[in-house]
């Protein structure tokens, strides 16, 4: 089985994560990542990010002590060992006559695993990290393409549990919060842009909800709170959130 994920682009940054630095010279910097130690740095500080965000959304919520106890766990030399193994990373990793297999240096481990993440930051993007890490952690879990953790599929046959429309958080006041926290979620921003038309005395508010720098939803009212939240409900439908 193999648990790494294709790494898109040339081969040249993939000869480098997989070579030992016995082998490397003093070579100049590659044009589009520099070296190795560059993309461990990132590579292991996007381990954290992905790692601290599959807990942070795992349901039924963790407090921070539990959390930092999971993210330690998570990651740790045993389980890097299991990971790479599964891999069968050995038979690839090369590195000059007598030094230490990888799967026996916990140091060359660590390495490789976070250049791995920084090449696939780079190549491919955040969310395929955070959707490798997590289906690393929990072969169930569930990420959407902004690498979001999903709540588990409904069984077969199962229809899913139709909204109450007293307490759909698109037919409440929490509208505003909710599609706040979808946006945060997926690294997006939503601004409210208002215009007033109409007699001072009775002026009519239009607010247009923008995510992400585009228009996702339209909204008119007699106050800015009722357009506000009509244009959140309505990108909320627009994005299927």
């Amino acid at each position: 089985m193999n648990v790494l994920p294709k790494i898109e682009g040339d081969v040249d940054i993939l000869l480098d994560i997989y070579s030992h630095q016995s082998l490397r010279g003093d070579s100049p910097l590659n044009d589009e990542y520099g070296d190795i130690d560059r993309l461990v740095e990132l590579g292991s500080k996007a381990l954290d990010m992905a790692v601290t965000a599959h807990f942070f959304q795992k349901r039924p919520m963790l407090i921070a002590p539990q959390m930092n106890d999971e993210v330690k766990s998570a990651v740790s030399d045993e389980k890097l060992r299991d990971w790479l193994a599964a891999s069968n990373i050995q038979s690839r990793y090369r590195a000059a006559p007598g030094v230490v297999s990888i799967l026996e240096s916990p140091v060359d481990m660590r390495r490789f695993f976070c250049s791995y993440i920084g090449a696939l930051y780079i190549r491919n993007g955040f969310h395929q990290v955070q959707a490798w890490i997590s289906a690393l952690i929990d072969p169930n879990a569930h990420v959407d393409s902004f690498g979001t953790l999903l709540p588990p599929p409904q069984p077969l046959g199962m229809p899913p549990p139709l909204p109450n429309p007293s307490t759909s958080p698109q037919n409440s006041g929490n509208i505003l919060s909710v599609i706040n926290e979808a946006a945060m979620k997926r690294g997006v921003s939503v601004t409210y842009p208002a215009e007033q038309t109409g007699p001072p005395h009775a002026p009519t508010w239009t607010v247009t909800c923008v995510v992400g720098g585009i228009e996702k939803g339209r909204g008119s009212g007699k106050g800015t709170k009722a357009a506000k939240e009509a244009a959140a409900r309505q990108a909320m439908q627009n994005l299927g959130w």
